[in-house]
Formats: C-alpha cells, sequence, structure tokens
C-alpha cells in the first residue's frame, strides 16, 4: 500500500461533515490511505471545531488556513475536498489545481457552465506535485449507494422491468426551507447557488438518470419563485429570494424515453408523491422522496402483478458479484456513498487512476440541470449538448459575469 494522500478540506460547514464522516467511517474500517491533514475556512470557529474532531479521530491536529490560497502555499495537503457554496467551486477549485493538488468538489462541481470548463482547463494545463496528471472527482454519492447500484443493475443489466418507456419523478409538499441559517440562505440567490433546487438537489437526480438511461437529449422546463423572503447575506446585495420553488419539466431521449420531473415545496394542503418508472414489462416504484433516485432501492411488479420487493432485487444483485467487484463497489463492505466517493477520490489520487465520476460526468449532470434553466428563461425546449457546450447560456451569463467567469 503507497503512503498516505494527505487530504485538505476546503469548507468545514454543513456537507464537510459527512464528507468527515467518511473519512472516520473508513478509518475505522481498517483503510490506511487516508488522512486530513489540513482545513480551510474563513469561519475560525467552523474551522477549529472541525479541527478538534479530526484531531480526536485520526490522532493529529490538522492545519488550519482561512483560504485555499493559503493551504496551497504552505503545501500542508495533497489533494482537497471542497465543500463551499457553489459560487466558490471554481476558485477554490483552480487555485489548488494550479499549486498541482488533486481536488473533489462536491456537487454540481461549479456553479455554472464555463466555471466547470475553468477547472478542467486548469487541471489539463498542470501537473500534480507527484507528477502525472491532476484528479478532478465529482462528489456525487448516490449512484454510489448499495440501493442505486442494484436497480442500475436490475434496469440494464437484467431487464427486470423491459425496456425503459416513461417515468415521473413529482414531489409537492408545503415544507419551505428556513432561510434563517447561512447554511440554507445562499441558496435562495442565483448569484450564490446557480439556481434552485433543480440545481441543488437536483445535480444527484440529474446524474442518476443518465448513469441509468444514457444522455438526456432535449428539455423544455417552466418554472416559478414563490418565496418573497429577504436573503441578506456579505456576500450579495440583500435581495428576495430569486431561484425556483416550483418547476414542471419534460425531458426527452433520443431512444424515444421520456421522464417528467415536478417538484415544489410551496404546494399546501394535500402532499403529492410519484416516483414511477415504467417499461414494456412493469414498473418500479422508488423509495425516496427526494432528488436521490433509487437511493433506498425501488420495487418491481410485472405486468402479470407479480411483486419483486427491493429486499429481493438487492440479494440478487450482490450474489451476481464477483469478490473483486464488491471489493470496488462497496470497499470494506461499506454501502455509505459519501464514505465511498471519499475512498475513491483518495484511491484514484494514489493509484493514478480516474475517480470513478470524473469531471465530464459531472459536466454532463449540471448540463442537464441548466438546460432546465435555459429552456424557461427562452420558454422553449432546449438541446442539452448545447448547454454543455455554451451555445446556449442566456440563463447563466448574469452568474458569469457577476463572478468574472
Amino acid at each position: 500500500m503507497s503512503d498516505t494522500v494527505r487530504v485538505g478540506m476546503v469548507g468545514c460547514g454543513g456537507i464537510a461533515g459527512a464528507h468527515l464522516n467518511g473519512y472516520e467511517a473508513l478509518t475505522q474500517a481498517g483503510y490506511e490511505r487516508c488522512g486530513v491533514s489540513a482545513l480551510c475556512d474563513v469561519n475560525e470557529e467552523n474551522a477549529n471545531a472541525m479541527a478538534d474532531r479530526v484531531e480526536q479521530s485520526f490522532g493529529s491536529r490538522p492545519a488550519v488556513f482561512a483560504t485555499a490560497d493559503e493551504m496551497v502555499e504552505a503545501e500542508a495537503a495533497d489533494a482537497a475536498d471542497i465543500c463551499l457554496p457553489h459560487a466558490y467551486h471554481h476558485t477554490a477549485a483552480v487555485a489548488c489545481l494550479q499549486g498541482g493538488m488533486h481536488v473533489m468538489v462536491e456537487k454540481p462541481v461549479g456553479i455554472t457552465v464555463k466555471a466547470t470548463r475553468r477547472m478542467m482547463e486548469a487541471a489539463a494545463a498542470g501537473t500534480a506535485r507527484s507528477g502525472g496528471d491532476l484528479v478532478i472527482a465529482g462528489a456525487e454519492q448516490i449512484r454510489r449507494c448499495i440501493g442505486a447500484r442494484a436497480i442500475e443493475w436490475a434496469i440494464n443489466d437484467r431487464r427486470m422491468y423491459g425496456h425503459p418507456v416513461f417515468f415521473s419523478q413529482e414531489v409537492f409538499s408545503g415544507a419551505p426551507f428556513d432561510r434563517s441559517s447561512y447554511n440554507m440562505a445562499w441558496r435562495a440567490l442565483k448569484l450564490l447557488g446557480g439556481g434552485g433546487q433543480i440545481l441543488d438537489g437536483g445535480a444527484h437526480f440529474a446524474d442518476m438518470i443518465q448513469h441509468v438511461f444514457g444522455p438526456v437529449d432535449e428539455v423544455v422546463c417552466t418554472m416559478r419563485t414563490i418565496d418573497d423572503t429577504i436573503i441578506d447575506l456579505p456576500d450579495v446585495d440583500a435581495q428576495p429570494v430569486d431561484v425556483e420553488d416550483y418547476w414542471t419539466a419534460t425531458l426527452r431521449w433520443e431512444s424515444g424515453l421520456i421522464g417528467h420531473w415536478a417538484w415544489s415545496n410551496h404546494a399546501w394542503g394535500r402532499n403529492l408523491s410519484t416516483r414511477m418508472y415504467y417499461g414494456t414489462e412493469g414498473s418500479l416504484a422508488d423509495r425516496q422522496e427526494w432528488q436521490h433516485p433509487f437511493q433506498f432501492g425501488a420495487d418491481l411488479t410485472l405486468c402479470d402483478g407479480t411483486e419483486v420487493p427491493y429486499e429481493e432485487i438487492e440479494q440478487q444483485y450482490l450474489a451476481s458479484l464477483s469478490e473483486d467487484e464488491k471489493s470496488r463497489l462497496f470497499p470494506y463492505g461499506i454501502t455509505d456513498g459519501i464514505a465511498i466517493e471519499c475512498w475513491d477520490f483518495v484511491e484514484a489520487v494514489a493509484e493514478g487512476r480516474d475517480p470513478e465520476i470524473g469531471a465530464e460526468e459531472a459536466l454532463q449532470a449540471k448540463s442537464l440541470c441548466f438546460a432546465l434553466y435555459e429552456s424557461a428563461e427562452a420558454n422553449a425546449p432546449v438541446k442539452v449538448a448545447d448547454v454543455r457546450e455554451g451555445r446556449v447560456s442566456a440563463y447563466q451569463d448574469p452568474i458569469d459575469e457577476y463572478w468574472g467567469i
């Protein structure tokens, strides 16, 4: 086994705690390649609190910095795990990549398509401190969960419900977000989050359905902003919520598959939730109600009425795997998606290999998300490839201009 990969965590609030849970779980399971050697956060209290936790879990206290630039200059880590608000993904990642550090970036891997391209350009132009190519990994956990892996296998390897025909993922509830904390407030503004839940939680949905069914060809979307809360943060001028809290969209594949995707947390009265995937020989009922397709599996109903619970599908899936495949997909027997993404990142750095989810796949997922925004902006259907290649960008242009991307 090679030397330990020193990981520096950039951002010590919110999702960073879940990432640290992953590194801790790996270490407790016997994994020896990972060490958290540095932390970065402008909030000194957050950074020191996480440093205490790292010291307790790993036996040594990490160096603490205010910025990624300071961490790079100090050469305190080999790789960076970036857990910042979307607007700051590209600035931290580019600084680390230019300093010869590998990066794993939380979804959506940049606030716009151009921001992701900036990271990719920096990686292509640079070289790792230890030599070789620089890694950009997408911190996308859903498709790595055992439920998602099992259902992808059921659909594509076993064709358990025949060939895909259409699906509907529609969830409406009266459950507005509490915008009083910074962690939720920045997500309410386009300039900080890039968009609302289509991009935030929806990045998981966009990744998983394209992982299972292939790239989406075209979308048409309508969205609304219902919440009028004033958001007052130091990052931008005080202003009302300006991201969507309602949308309905149709997704079309060249194969003929059609998907309906709709969501709102400003739907008062009776909740509505449909998470059904239909094929030529039956249907799959997704057990989750968020934007995480198949995270907890799905139950199969065949045309003749036969019901196959997810637990049975999972057993069949696991039985189909070799021991080598189990070790690769569920290292040390771990089935938590975030722990697996952390392991995959460290292994990619240590072994000089590509991560399971790299910049190209992350870009494909976010391009689908932005295609919905661009469709709503234009009030017309939009090709996902046109968004990915920068030919359609009217919705994103003000964000890029504001941040100088």
